[in-house]
């Protein structure tokens, strides 16, 4: 996970450097001022930024947050900050933070922010049209997969399938493969209806790695590897094909 910082003060800039690192996050962009935090939000296309109110250059942390969430490419943001004031914390919620800590920051409560925000951030929320939610593919492109005590981004493109496994649900890509304590049901609900499908009740396949398919064996190829096509799903499968007969 990519992650952005603007903080003005050494002392609390080394200590956010340092807690990051032992999370095992990638720090791909630190600065002390407002001008250089937005290039950093523009070019690196973050997953998530550590902002801290008052900062050097023509605009406040707040300003800064207000010009992220207001452009295309929006990511969860936190802010750090060594003010508690009650009409600073007002104008921080115009922004629509994920989070808001007061320093001394502490280990814990920063990595349990920063997986809650990017939790919350990867689902729709609960009086969100799914329809809508589908159409949303572009803040949608990454999952977060939980691995221990870290999240592990994974790109949505490079899924090829998902299967159930147990208690589990598989979530395979080109190079690794990952268990998550989900239920098929939900993790379809959470991926773009354009590139993924459920062919069987056990597995939702990336219909961009699609090779063929066996109208007579209702069987698909996919990367090499064949997959039963069940009676329930097979007319939603070929609907939404662009086919040519």
């Amino acid at each position: 996970m990519r992650i952005i910082v603007v903080e003005d003060e050494p002392i609390f800039a080394n200590t956010i450097e340092r807690i990051i690192d032992e999370l095992g996050y990638d720090l791909v962009g630190l600065t002390d001022n407002s001008e250089e935090m937005l290039r950093f939000f523009i070019s690196l296309k973050p997953d998530l930024a550590l902002i801290d109110i008052h900062i050097k250059g023509t605009m406040t942390g707040i300003e800064v947050a207000k010009k992220m969430i207001h452009s295309e490419y929006s990511i969860p943001i936190i802010f750090v900050t060594s003010y508690a004031d009650k009409n600073i914390f007002e104008q921080a919620k115009e922004a629509n933070p994920y989070a808001y800590i007061v320093k001394p920051i502490d280990t814990k409560l920063l990595q349990r922010t920063i997986e809650l925000a990017l939790l919350r951030y990867a689902q729709p929320s609960h009086t969100e049209d799914k329809q809508t939610w589908k159409k949303d593919i572009l803040v949608r492109k990454s999952l977060f997969i939980k691995q221990n005590d870290k999240l592990q981004k994974v790109d949505v493109e490079n899924i090829l399938f998902i299967e159930v496994a147990d208690k589990y649900c598989e979530v395979q890509t080109a190079n690794e493969k990952y268990l998550v304590r989900m239920t098929l049901k939900e993790i379809d609900e959470r991926l773009p209806a354009s590139d993924f499908v459920q062919i069987h009740r056990s597995t939702i396949i990336n219909a961009n790695y699609i090779e063929d398919i066996s109208l007579k064996d209702n069987l698909l190829t996919l990367n090499n590897t064949q997959f039963e096509i069940s009676k329930r799903f097979k007319p939603n499968l070929l609907s939404r094909l662009n086919l040519f007969k």
